[in-house]
């Protein structure tokens, strides 16, 4: 999965561990990667990458 541009829902889920549930609660945040093309939700691979970073330097600071 590492030369996609973007994942599917159910494959995002994968690449995080979590459900795709929570994968759904997480693209309704302003600050996770995901778009829509059509009627399908994509998260960008790189953007993915990104948001998790960030959430390990946010973790790091308190």
């Amino acid at each position: 999965m590492a030369d996609k541009l973007a994942y599917s829902m159910a494959e995002a889920a994968e690449v995080l561990g979590v459900s795709r549930p929570t994968v759904y609660t997480l693209a309704k945040r302003t600050d996770f990667p995901s778009f829509k093309v059509g009627n399908r939700t994509l998260v960008s691979a790189q953007g993915l990458r990104e948001w998790v970073a960030a959430q390990v330097g946010k973790e790091e600071a308190v």
